[in-house]
């Protein structure tokens, strides 16, 4: 028995040599090495910043990296919710979580939910998932390159661009269905759609947070997620730069992304934005910025 177990100590020796840490040497490396791959591609393929921020760029695999980059990130983001789940459950948790939004935004004003459209999500869904958890020591290793540096903030900023495309389709997807309609009577008061738009946004940029339906209204009861905070102030700095100051649509969208990568990159210049807009908000308004504490009834003996 002796020698099996010396052998077994040998092999698990070996394996967590060969699985990289973040103080691995490699991980650094390897994280600028992503990093200054796709910056060096992007800015000799594709046909310009402006392009690739607002996702308009077809010429170059700008528009295959930006996605590929944006599900990797969920993927990742992720890892540890599902990482004990059966693979099935696992897999669906990951697409929820990617495209939830890209699916009740369309269906709210009867439209068909985009990864149907564009299939190529499904699969990329699928790779990125699969990668993230399943190829011994290189998913390990992967987490651990995308995790800091150069590595992470590709991620953050691919993210935030696809994300900023999530928010302004889904707000332009309701804003041509309710011009389309023809069965109801458009609005008496209203020139141009504003609450749809609004609410297709704002579901478009965080949907995914309140799949499955368990999760009820939780993601909203404190008020104070980035991301929700990001996916209704997007839509409505949006709706009101294009709509009431005549911004052009691409110059508004670009707008809609720095936004959102700032925020993502300077989480905590951004809480304290975020805290003097939102009390300032608060204070005007007198609506209710805390939850009462829950009060639970005690029986007397």
């Amino acid at each position: 028995a002796r020698p099996t177990q010396q052998l077994s100590r040998s092999l698990d020796a070996l394996a967590f040599s060969m699985s990289p840490s973040a103080s691995h040497p490699l991980v650094p490396l390897a994280s600028w090495v992503a990093g200054a791959g796709v910056i060096a591609y992007l800015a000799t393929h594709s046909l310009g910043l402006f392009p690739v921020l607002t996702l308009t760029d077809r010429k170059s695999w700008a528009w295959e990296i930006t996605a590929f980059g944006f599900f990797l990130k969920v993927a990742q983001d992720n890892r540890k919710k599902v990482a004990d789940l059966y693979w099935a459950k696992a897999l669906v948790c990951n697409a929820i979580a990617a495209f939830g939004g890209g699916f009740l935004a369309p269906m709210i004003v009867g439209r068909t939910p985009v990864p149907l459209m564009e299939e190529t999500f499904v699969w990329m869904v699928v790779v990125t998932w699969y990668i993230t958890h399943n190829i011994p020591r290189f998913s390990d290793f992967l987490g651990d390159v995308l995790r800091e540096g150069p590595g992470q903030t590709m991620l953050i900023v691919l993210f935030g661009i696809f994300k900023t495309q999530q928010i302004v389709g889904a707000v332009e997807l309701a804003s041509k269905a309710v011009t389309a309609e023809e069965l109801v009577p458009k609005s008496a008061y209203f020139p141009f759609a504003v609450a749809g738009p609004l609410i297709c946004g704002f579901v478009g940029g965080c949907g995914g947070t309140f799949l499955p339906p368990s999760n009820g209204l939780a993601p909203i009861e404190q008020g104070k997620v980035w991301n929700i905070r990001a996916a209704f102030f997007a839509p409505l700095m949006y709706i009101i730069a294009t709509r009431f100051f005549g911004v052009e649509l691409l110059t508004a969208k670009l707008g809609i992304c720095l936004f959102r990568i700032a925020g993502d990159l300077l989480p905590s210049q951004r809480d304290a934005i975020m805290e003097s807009v939102t009390s300032v908000l608060y204070n005007g308004s007198n609506v209710r910025s805390t939850p009462l504490p829950t009060v639970v009834p005690v029986k007397k003996a």
